[in-house]
């Protein structure tokens, strides 16, 4: 039986690192490995599935290149000295950007995953209050049990001087709470899904928000190339704090 457990996972590393094998060509390209591909895997399930969406090579998704791109022509004005980063759910493909930003302490962390820093809920995060410069936090919100008590933690964490990303999957005005009805199709593991009034939840919870577009970062044809547009990546917001907690 040991046997064939190492053997099964020996054939997933291998097909992990030759998957890109199978999408040779050029019609789509990812910038944050900078490799071309005929075609990008498949994310999501039922009406949330999306075609060409994560990176053969890499496994970024739609909203990782954005924000890769975000941070390329940013990086001056997102340093801090000396700073903290904390990265929740760290992906891969975003980790060397985040860990460059890090001049001080980088920290990865997750509930279930063991390939990171630290095991911990968002819920309650194990750092003292203004512990970080940056907080990097995307796609988990929509998970969580309880979104405003992790919002909270963020806000408590995060120092006076420092700044968020913040990305949630988006669609509509307002947000849907799956947990108060039933929706067989809603997409794996989500809890709710935002809409445009997650705005109002970041200012309520007192952050100044500044919304980022897939448009002020890629033109047309990058966006067909790349595979990133506004509804593929969801809301996506750079956030600091404001002076005080809205009631």
């Amino acid at each position: 039986m040991r046997f064939f457990i190492g053997f099964e996972r020996k054939l997933r590393r291998w097909r992990r690192k030759y998957a890109f094998i199978f999408y040779v060509g050029t019609r789509f390209h990812c910038p944050i490995c900078n490799r071309s591909f005929g075609k990008f895997k498949s994310a999501g399930r039922n009406q949330y599935k999306r075609p060409n969406a994560i990176c053969p090579q890499c496994n970024s998704r739609e909203r990782d290149r954005l924000i890769h791109r975000f941070f390329l022509k940013n990086i001056e004005s997102l340093k801090r000295d000396p700073c903290s980063v904390l990265h929740i759910a760290p992906e891969k493909s975003l980790e060397l950007q985040l860990k460059a930003l890090a001049s001080y302490m980088y920290i990865n962390g997750d509930l279930f995953r063991t390939d990171v820093n630290l095991q911990f809920d968002i819920h309650a995060l194990p750092f003292a209050d203004e512990s970080f410069e940056i907080v990097y936090c995307s796609h988990v919100l929509q998970a969580v049990s309880d979104d405003n008590r992790a919002l909270a933690e963020i806000h408590r964490v995060l120092k006076p001087n420092g700044w968020a990303m913040i990305n949630v999957p988006a669609r509509g005005k307002k947000t849907q709470d799956f947990s108060l009805q039933s929706d067989s199709n809603r997409p794996a593991d989500f809890v709710r899904i935002y809409g445009d009034d997650f705005a109002d939840t970041l200012v309520r919870h007192g952050f100044r928000y500044e919304p980022i577009r897939v448009a002020d970062y890629f033109d047309r044809d990058e966006q067909l190339r790349m595979r990133v547009d506004d509804k593929t990546v969801g809301a996506l917001y750079l956030v600091s704090k404001a002076n005080r907690v809205q009631p």
